[in-house]
């Protein structure tokens, strides 16, 4: 099958399933597209699901050896934010766009060096303007060896089935580690609806507060008894919250 957009041919390997109004689905630092299928499922009938898959999970590139440059280029925010920013242009039309965790952070960066001029409304989940020490702490290793091997111990702790590969994990977490995302958020001018689980021990209720706070006019929404994962715990809640024109 010819990619849907042959523009990002080779950069970025992206899910695209049902009909409708575009809704794409960013997955977070040790997920794949697959995080989002309990949810994109239940929304195929009224929307055209876009799920990418980052550098370093399923078909998209991963680099090894620095071979093109420095390797944490390519697993860095940064390259995220453009890639993405790529893909809501290679669309062509306004999306809804949503983000979990790491998702979250890829989208404030984008808001602030790309800007949203292609998403019509938001939806943030489990995420952070500031992601490290000492509550929102995804990883707590100083170096890439470990790093690898505290992420497949995560993987298993939030029931990941299909996982990025460690060597991107590892450079993602560094490049997110105590960036300071406010800048995005504040750039944020479309409806927005943050939703987070009250009991994240990844990233505290605290820090979804904080960011919906953060954007003008944003909606709030608190999951009773839910933790990080968000996508496997509650998918028929999080489907309705992204269909919601004005939630509440």
């Amino acid at each position: 099958m010819p990619s849907p957009f042959p523009s990002l041919l080779g950069r970025l390997d992206c899910r695209v399933f049902g009909q409708g109004r575009p809704l794409v689905l960013l997955h977070g630092i040790q997920g794949t597209a697959e995080a989002w299928l309990p949810v994109a499922q239940r929304l195929a009938d009224t929307h055209r699901c876009v799920l990418p898959n980052l550098p370093g999970r399923a078909a998209s590139p991963r680099w090894r050896t620095a071979d093109d440059g420095p390797i944490e280029r390519y697993y860095h925010l940064d390259h995220y934010a453009g890639l993405l920013h790529e893909l809501l242009q290679a669309i062509g039309q306004p999306v809804v766009l949503a983000g979990w965790s790491m998702g979250v952070s890829v989208i404030l960066r984008m808001a602030a060096l790309h800007g949203l001029g292609a998403v019509e409304r938001l939806v943030l989940v489990s995420g952070t303007m500031r992601a490290g020490p000492p509550e929102a702490t995804w990883f707590h290793a100083a170096d890439i060896d470990a790093l690898r091997s505290e992420a497949r111990q995560r993987a298993e702790r939030l029931g990941l089935t299909q996982v990025a590969d460690a060597e991107a994990v590892a450079w993602s977490w560094q490049s997110a580690r105590g960036l300071d995302l406010s800048v995005g958020a504040a750039r944020i001018a479309c409806p927005t609806r943050v939703v987070h689980g009250e009991t994240d021990d990844q990233c505290p209720l605290a820090h979804g507060r904080a960011l919906a706070a953060a954007i003008a006019g944003a909606q709030w929404l608190a999951l009773p008894g839910v933790g990080h994962n968000v996508l496997g715990a509650e998918p028929a809640r999080l489907a309705a919250a992204i269909t919601a024109e004005n939630p509440r």
